[in-house]
């Protein structure tokens, strides 16, 4: 008989040493699963005290599973058995490498592997981008998030409620077809799995056809990649069960796909023992990201799983969506993440028309073959919008110690936001100019987002409103040039127009966001903007059926939570499901 062995969790035995001080000790459970289907729990011996009872052996019959609400084995953090819990630290300090931030319970009512990864708006420079001009992208406190525990029925689940989709497969196929990957094909370590050579299997085993592309087959086929790429890497993978949650709509521009990409990447990685645990606190919550390397290598993995989706992805959206922050993307040049960001909010609306990336592009080339000289001087000024915004948001950083890395980088492949080759021109150098790694705006010394640490800055706090008021100031008239701009090239909508002129009358000037020709529209908020104003104005875009939100800007990047989310505290009713869609079995 076939047996494995896989440790769950340590139970905590609080007991009295000889000195009547309480002490805690940890006893392993192991759960040891069987052709039978059934499993064995172990509990080695401990004396904890007199009465402690010896090593007990008892089988547990599994119950049959008939839904996808089957047996839950939480995803279990190595670290978390192993060291003390470790202290709270500001947001980008790291935490003990081998030392978990908090013990919590790790059953599958409240354990698990939770993760969550920002949207993304482009800021300034679409459609200039796509003829070789800079563009500026930032990350939104609007999340994608995954919960992942590994199962004991031998069953691969995905869940993806907002869309629809229950799918279930035999882990037995998915072992099969990694072991004939690492057969016939070496591993590259520093590279994401081959497009070419795991797409076919991953439609095969997936069930997806080639001619299927809606957003679901498209979500589950991206997944697969990602699965098959980490079991060709470690073919003692564990059943799982994924769910994911979009606190955004899906479609609209705003990076649903790079999200869940990142999401899913991070979650297999890190279960496969590829990445290791995050060690750096991100936020204020205790949420937790990875080192440097460990980002990075999800950024590669979640582009390339992006690219399934949309075609080939420039990559911005899965850096963003990674590093979190705001980011500088220019064709054939790195990418750059800029730092010491001004604490920024925007509203975004959603026009609820929905855009045709593809046909919005075709009506700019027209645009630019009929009048050349006109369209290539529009998208000069637009990328001098581009650059002169991230000058203001990106300013130095004063520090005791005479600060750190003005930008970070990650070299990119030289696709823009919309797919496609680029027409690559000489890069106009951001000030100051960038050196270092990468590194996420919300590590180091910088809180979440790349926001100024108050310990970091000499600026005074009265100083500081007066900028951040400029800041905006600046902001919001680029904001204005660029979306007439943007109206110039014919990708307008009369729905985006009319969120413009409503937004106008309080003194905010919005631009597209995207492709244009509907999707969404964003705008900065004034600093210190009331709240009686902001609930006056976000009835009014709801009164003309808009959909209204109002995130932070340039937040953290992928996350794992130390707790539950909240999306996952209680069971998804079809009401709750943002795009309804027919379930596919």
């Amino acid at each position: 008989m076939e047996e494995k062995t896989v440790t769950v969790c340590g139970e905590m035995v609080r007991s009295l040493d000889a000195n009547g001080k309480e002490m805690v000790i940890r006893r392993e459970v192991s759960l040891t699963e069987t052709r039978e289907s059934s499993l064995k729990v172990e509990i080695p011996s401990e004396d904890v005290n007199e009465d402690s009872e010896s090593s007990t052996v008892k089988k547990i019959e599994e119950p049959s599973v008939t839904s996808v609400e089957s047996i839950e084995i939480p995803v279990v953090k190595k670290d978390s058995l192993d060291s003390p819990s470790g202290s709270t630290s500001r947001a980008g300090s790291s935490v003990s490498a081998t030392a978990s931030p908090m013990h919590r319970n790790t059953t599958s009512q409240h354990g698990g592997l939770f993760v969550s990864a920002p949207g993304k708006i482009i800021l300034f420079g679409e459609h200039a981008v796509v003829y070789g001009r800079t563009a500026i992208a930032g990350s939104i406190d609007l999340r994608t998030y995954v919960s992942l525990y590994t199962s004991a029925d031998g069953r691969i689940y995905l869940s993806l409620p907002d869309l629809g989709v229950e799918k279930t497969w035999m882990l037995k196929d998915l072992l099969k077809a990694a072991d004939r990957l690492a057969a016939e094909y070496p591993i590259e370590e520093d590279q994401p799995p081959s497009l070419e050579i795991l797409v076919p299997i991953a439609r095969k085993l997936s069930g997806s056809c080639e001619d299927q592309c809606g957003v679901q087959h498209l979500a589950i086929l991206a997944f697969w990649y990602l699965l098959l790429g980490v079991a060709h890497r470690k073919r003692d993978l564990l059943a799982v069960k994924a769910t994911v949650r979009f606190k955004l709509p899906s479609c609209v521009g705003l990076g649903s796909s790079g999200a869940y990409c990142v999401c899913i990447a991070t979650s297999l990685l890190q279960t496969a023992g590829l990445i290791p645990p995050p060690t750096i606190v991100a936020d204020e919550q205790g949420n937790l990201t990875w080192e440097e390397e460990h980002l990075d290598m999800i950024r590669k993995w979640a582009t390339a799983a992006e690219s399934l989706i949309h075609g080939r992805a420039s990559g911005l959206d899965a850096a963003v969506c990674t590093f979190g922050g705001v980011a500088s993307f220019k064709p054939g040049h790195p990418i750059e993440h800029l730092k010491n960001l001004p604490d920024l909010r925007v509203i975004l609306v959603n026009s609820k028309v929905e855009r045709n990336t593809a046909r919005m592009v075709q009506t700019v080339k027209e645009r630019l073959k009929k009048f050349p000289e006109v369209v290539d001087a529009m998208f000069g000024s637009i990328d001098a919008i581009s650059l002169d915004a991230a000058k203001i948001l990106h300013r130095p950083l004063l520090e005791e110690n005479g600060g750190g890395d003005s930008a970070s980088t990650v070299q990119e492949n030289g696709l823009g936001p919309f797919g496609g080759n680029m027409v690559e021109q000489d890069h106009h150098s951001l000030q100051p100019t960038r050196t270092g790694s990468v590194r996420s705006s919300s590590l180091s010394s910088y809180v979440g987002g790349g926001k100024r640490n108050s310990s970091a800055s000499v600026i005074s706090a009265t100083s500081e409103k007066g900028e951040n008021v400029d800041t905006f100031s600046k902001l919001n008239d680029l904001c204005r040039i660029n979306n007439q701009l943007l109206i110039a090239l014919g990708v307008g909508h009369p729905k985006v127009d009319l969120i413009c002129t409503t937004l106008a009358r309080y003194g905010i000037h919005p631009k597209m966001t995207g492709a244009g020709g509907g999707g969404s529209v964003f705008a900065f908020l004034k600093p210190n903007t009331p709240q009686t104003l902001l609930d006056m104005i976000d009835g009014e875009l709801r009164g003309h059926g808009f959909e209204v939100w109002q995130p932070p800007l340039g937040g953290p990047g992928v996350v794992e939570h130390q707790t539950r989310p909240e999306l996952f505290q209680t069971p998804v009713s079809s009401t709750q499901c943002s795009t309804p869609a027919s379930k596919h079995k």
